[in-house]
């Protein structure tokens, strides 16, 4: 067996192992998938860039630190498997400056250890943000911070053990063409059925079920006199849970094109180039599109809390002193904000609010009969996590 100057059998850089030449729509296709894979990537690296400044200064924006709102916690997550998947999908462009795909060699090794890692854990936490909402529709209240630290960690543990496993199973030589990019070998179909298949059409059919069971929920509660939630409670829970359940549907659409096809090519029904492209251009779109719907289901975050403040009616303060903040302004806040002010706790626990009106004489007015009144209003808040 004849070896490269680096070491790699000769037999790797040969059709169909390598894509020796490349048609004009093979190389129009990757040029359109390295362009929108540049889209997310811009896409994700400002989303992230900005949640992260919001956790760094949240005290000037926030009347709590935004990193312990779980839900935004989780789509941060989502974002960042988004911008690991657009690394991976941007090497198309190197592909098409070379007129070819050939591996294994460091390029082809780091596009497929990307797009392996970035689906995923992608994968994982559209999983995750399901489970969590359902979770607090039914329990009415969120996880502990410890518990939900732990889990973020699991499962940026288990999406580095499933990507690790390639190489370390399959060889040093696990990530070569496959199709039209780099990712695990056609010879370790194996490897791309246990480590990549199984786990996204759990994501895929569970997100759905998990739903399914929070709205069947909402619907006994509005419809059942056993469980007892305000009609508010119900109406924003059905919001949230229909925000969230659009990262499951997007995903679902972007992601089911790929999948079938592999899952088609692993019953020797092989699919041609074109529909890779088109399926590997809906895959890489999953960081520009999650980007654009986080802005338009999470306005309340981006706007409201962020920069506004919801003028709420202040109470009659007829010759009262108020001291601190202006309680008659509340910030708006997200999903878990939207259960807390539906009875339903807050960010990672309870919040317990109270005003009470203490009135004192005014020992300093004229006359004995007719005495001046002070009033004072106080807040106090009180939180158990």
């Amino acid at each position: 067996m004849t070896a490269k100057s680096d070491g790699v059998p000769s037999y790797y850089y040969e059709s169909p192992n390598s894509l020796l030449s490349m048609d004009s729509s093979i190389y129009n296709g990757l040029l359109a998938i390295g362009c929108l894979a540049t889209v997310s990537l811009l896409f994700t690296t400002s989303l992230l860039s900005f949640i992260t400044w919001r956790m760094i200064d949240w005290k000037s924006h926030y009347v709590s630190a935004v990193g312990r709102n779980q839900s935004v916690v989780l789509i941060y997550q989502l974002i960042l498997a988004d911008f690991l998947q657009s690394l991976g999908f941007l090497i198309s462009f190197h592909w098409v400056a070379e007129r070819q795909i050939i591996g294994p060699n460091p390029t082809c090794f780091t596009q497929g250890w990307l797009i392996q890692m970035g689906d995923v854990a992608s994968a994982f936490f559209v999983l995750s943000i399901a489970i969590h909402t359902t979770y607090q529709v039914i329990m009415c209240r969120s996880v502990s911070y410890k518990t939900f630290t732990c889990c973020i960690l699991g499962i940026w543990g288990l999406a580095v053990l499933l990507t690790s496993l390639a190489p370390i199973v399959g060889g040093r030589y696990v990530f070569q063409r496959a199709g039209v990019w780099c990712w695990i070998s056609s010879s370790n179909e194996g490897l791309r059925l246990s480590l990549h298949y199984i786990w996204i059409f759990i994501v895929e059919f569970g997100s759905i079920i998990v739903y399914a069971v929070g709205f069947y929920y909402l619907f006994r509660a509005k419809h059942s006199n056993s469980i007892q939630l305000p009609g508010s409670s119900i109406e924003g829970l059905r919001k949230a849970r229909t925000a969230m359940l659009a990262y499951a549907l997007v995903y679902t659409v972007l992601s089911l094109p790929l999948a079938a096809g592999r899952m088609a090519s692993m019953s020797n029904n092989e699919l041609s180039d074109e529909y890779y492209l088109f399926a590997g251009a809906l895959f890489t779109s999953s960081g520009w599109v999650d980007t654009i719907l986080y802005t338009l289901t999470r306005r309340a975050l981006l706007s409201n809390e962020l920069d506004v403040y919801g003028r709420q009616p202040r109470p009659n303060t007829t010759n009262a002193n108020t001291y601190g903040k202006d309680a008659g302004f509340q910030r708006q806040s997200s999903t878990d904000s939207i259960l807390a002010s539906n009875g339903f706790g807050s960010i990672g626990g309870i919040k317990m609010e109270r005003t009470v009106r203490v009135e004192l004489d005014d020992l300093e007015s004229s006359g004995n009969s007719q005495r001046g009144v002070q009033q004072y209003y106080a807040t106090a808040e009180a939180f158990k996590p």
